[in-house]
């Protein structure tokens, strides 16, 4: 099987895949479907435009050499964008990619996820050499969307992480019930 016949299966499959999650959902009761909605509709959406591209071919791209025509590739920039990767930095990518997900994962275990969250935003993005002011503002957009979708939005409330769970202490103050905390001083 030819590669981008493999890639429009692989796509087709995972969108069948998410349609029929979809479509289990909508018998479920509407707070527990509503999580489901709103992941699985955003990637069924995205799955669908990258079968669509697969499926009609991507364009070649025109790269063109500085001081002619629009549209004249440039032979040496046409070859190093064919090039495929080193297998040792495959590799090495490969396993950065794992690890992030198992160290988002361990976070998510061990903080609970509103703080797992905002610890693992905050340390990918700094690992990855962005600037402290960008990492807060990413880092705080984060966690106030966790806030507000979760907690005010759905009124879902996490566990709390294991080492809190370990040590005895509590963060239902910080983060569980946030909104109803936020506002009950004005309801009277």
């Amino acid at each position: 099987m030819s590669s981008r016949r493999l890639s429009i299966a692989f796509t087709g499959g995972l969108f069948l895949v998410m349609a029929w999650a979809l479509w289990e959902a909508s018998a479920w009761e509407l707070q527990a479907s509503l999580m489901a909605w709103l992941i699985g509709l955003p990637t069924a959406a995205l799955l669908a435009v990258q079968l669509a591209r697969e499926i009609l071919g991507r364009p070649e791209r025109a790269v063109p050499i500085e001081g002619d025509e629009p549209g004249l590739l440039d032979p040496s920039l046409a070859e190093r964008e064919a090039e495929p990767l080193d297998p040792a930095e495959e590799r090495r990518r490969t396993a950065g990619i794992i690890g992030w997900i198992l160290g988002f994962a361990a976070a998510i275990w061990l903080v609970g996820f509103q703080f797992g969250i905002g610890l693992a935003t905050l340390l990918y993005l700094k690992s990855a050499g962005e600037r402290w002011l960008t990492v807060a503002g990413i880092t705080v957009a984060v966690l106030a969307g966790v806030v507000l979708v979760f907690d005010c939005g759905m009124h879902i409330f996490f566990a709390e992480g294991k080492l809190f769970a370990w040590s005895g202490l509590t963060t239902t103050p910080l983060f569980n019930s946030f909104c109803y905390q936020v506002t009950s001083p004005f309801k009277g």
